[in-house]
């Protein structure tokens, strides 16, 4: 390196050993280039980047008894089912459309009646995709709870903010048991009395998902997982249209329907 020159910099000569020492670069023991370095530190940077969102975006989750839940595509056992087969189709249905996820963000939707694994899978792809983007869980029946108790503790309305903020960005979302916030009622032991959504739910729902799209390319911008054990035309009962519109895939592809499944829950 002893034959570099000196260059000119803002008309002042600096040497590069001078520039180099700056930098904490060894011109004795040079193993990259200088674009080589910015690549690799530009990296670094952005990597660095990453992990704080994803911590950031982790810690506003809002978990259905406050406690983070954890559940790998390894951990899901389709011999707890009585047809074993439709369980591994729905548990490699669901590996699938998270290997796209990758490449693309979509809207995925997990339906099918209580207990019969929906919050597993979908947590499953979570921390699938947790290995190269930033994820968030949220109960929407915990979040609703939250909006009524808003006026109760001087901090909450400041914690709803800036949990509306990472579900905005996050780059994998889950919206856990949606609808059943909305309430049902059952009348005569059959007749369903659906009860529309408290309206700041809705607004704050809305403005998510309109943020989670995107309006020119109509398609979706980042990923959100939907689990719930309503009906679409339910969802549309409790919700604006507009709303499920920017929720709901349309794709049959992007649904998992756990038709046929039992609950497996031990209670």
């Amino acid at each position: 390196m002893s034959d570099l020159k000196a260059i000119r910099f803002d008309n002042l000569q600096v040497s590069v050993q001078r520039l180099a020492a700056q930098h904490g670069i060894d011109l004795d023991n040079v193993t990259e280039t200088i674009e080589e370095r910015g690549k690799r530190l530009a990296k670094e940077a952005y990597q660095s980047y990453l992990r704080r969102s994803n911590r950031d975006a982790w810690r506003m989750s809002v978990w259905s008894g406050h406690a983070a839940k954890r559940f790998t595509f390894a951990d899901w056992d389709v011999t707890v089912q009585g047809d074993s087969q439709l369980a591994a189709e729905i548990g490699n249905q669901a590996y699938k459309l998270t290997q796209q996820i990758f490449k693309q963000p979509m809207n995925v939707l997990l339906l099918g009646k209580g207990g019969v694994g929906k919050t597993s899978l979908a947590l499953a792809m979570l921390y699938k995709l947790a290995e190269q983007f930033s994820v968030m869980f949220v109960s929407t029946t915990e979040l609703a709870g939250m909006l009524n108790n808003q006026y109760s503790y001087a901090d909450a309305k400041e914690r709803i903010r800036k949990i509306e903020e990472a579900m905005k960005t996050v780059d994998v979302l889950i919206l856990d048991d949606f609808g059943t916030e909305g309430g049902m009622k059952i009348i005569n032991g059959s007749s369903e009395n659906i009860q529309p959504v408290r309206k700041d739910m809705q607004e704050l729902l809305f403005r998510v998902a309109d943020e989670r799209i995107d309006a020119e390319r109509n398609c979706a911008k980042r990923t959100t997982i939907i689990t719930t054990n309503n009906t679409q035309k339910q969802l549309e009962m409790m919700y604006n249209p507009k709303l499920i519109s920017r929720l709901l895939p349309k794709a049959e592809e992007q649904r998992i329907k756990f038709n046929g499944m039992g609950d497996v829950r031990r209670v």
